[in-house]
């Protein structure tokens, strides 16, 4: 399997270290707030009978900060993780006649950046692929992910996105359809899926979920051209 050239391939390494920046600022806040509102002498001092209140009181609002950012920052990690473990089964799996991108970034219609894993571009199909790292049992009924699954939004709902996104970016009449895929990576998953929306398959049914699909009879040359068309659509929505 050939990885054509990533227009974005950074994106998720960014996430990471803005949502860790914005974490460790926030931190720095509480520490300043609870410090300075310790000292008697400082206008932000209030004292209260035996009770000492002061204005640390508002170092809520950045320690919630600093919880949020710092779940997203090992969320984020944990992803990439994911998603390096799903190339590396991919080279090892698929002959030179599929392609693959990674970490494609677009901007959606209304207005916000988007991450769509990886795209697979093979003779028989191409396939958008969201990857979770995510371990333990996951339930998904049609469009529905109950609980546990982590709050967020929908791995449906983001699949089926992209996948458009991909088939608008090619805009090409013979492709008519792109196959949105979600791919749990974790080995520790545990899924139960009825009726669902889209393909959901654990990482080592991956290959006979992108192999059993019959929608096309692309050649190379038509792969490399569609592949390259992606990553000029991608870049151009950055700039």
């Amino acid at each position: 399997m050939e990885t054509l050239l990533s227009p974005s391939g950074d994106f998720l390494r960014k996430k990471a270290q803005r949502s860790l920046a914005i974490a460790v600022i926030c931190e720095i806040a509480v520490l300043l707030i609870v410090v300075l509102s310790s000292y008697p002498r400082l206008p932000v001092h209030a004292w209260l009978g035996n009770f000492d209140t002061t204005l640390a009181v508002t170092a809520i609002i950045p320690a919630l900060g600093a919880y949020h950012y710092n779940h997203i920052y090992r969320r984020t990690k944990q992803g990439m993780k994911g998603e390096k473990r799903v190339i590396e089964f991919l080279k090892s799996k698929f002959n030179d006649s599929y392609f693959l991108i990674n970490n494609v970034v677009y901007v959606n219609e209304r207005g916000h950046k988007e991450n769509i894993d990886h795209i697979v571009l093979g003779p028989n199909g191409i396939f958008a692929l969201e990857t979770k790292d995510y371990s333990g049992r996951i339930t998904c009924r049609k469009g529905y992910w109950g609980v546990p699954y982590p709050y967020g939004r929908s791995p449906s709902s983001q699949a089926k996105g992209n996948a458009a996104w991909v088939k608008n970016a090619i805009n090409d009449p013979r492709v008519t359809w792109v196959e949105p895929v979600v791919v749990f990576s974790n080995p520790d998953v545990e899924l139960e899926v009825i009726d669902p929306e889209v393909e959901i398959v654990k990482l080592n049914e991956l290959v006979d979920s992108i192999t059993s699909y019959k929608g096309y009879d692309f050649s190379i040359d038509q792969l490399k051209i569609m592949g390259n068309v992606i990553i000029r659509k991608s870049q151009r929505t950055l700039n």
